[in-house]
């Protein structure tokens, strides 16, 4: 057996229950920048957005947001036309899925039905 896999290759899993907390391990969800394809991460991101409904509109102005760390930081690097393009270009490929529900009123009157 090779000596790469004589050594363990992950950290034990810890279920977060079980796992102790720490002043310095608030639990919070931390964003930070990664090494990619910020082209194809703009994609992905928007593509999704489409997926829940959001238009162009609503998008732009979740990136205006800084809350929204990702998306803020494509729109600071795109700035606001290049933003706004890119996004046009996507929505114009993947669409906007639009779902309504709703509730049908009952029937005045219930029948039963037979089958033979």
């Amino acid at each position: 057996m090779s000596e790469l896999h004589e050594q363990p290759v992950a950290v034990p899993k810890v279920h977060p229950l079980d796992r102790e907390m720490l002043p310095e391990d608030p639990l919070q969800i931390q964003a930070f920048e990664v090494p990619g394809d910020t082209e194809l991460m703009f994609r992905v991101v928007i593509e999704e957005f489409a997926r829940m409904g959001w238009d162009g509109a609503a998008i732009l102005g979740l990136a205006r947001d800084p809350f929204y760390a990702a998306l803020h930081g494509l729109w600071q690097l795109y700035g606001e036309d290049g933003f706004s393009r890119r996004v046009t270009e996507v929505l114009s490929r993947v669409g906007v899925i639009r779902v309504r529900t709703f509730v049908a009123p009952l029937p005045s009157e219930l029948m039963q039905i037979e089958v033979n």
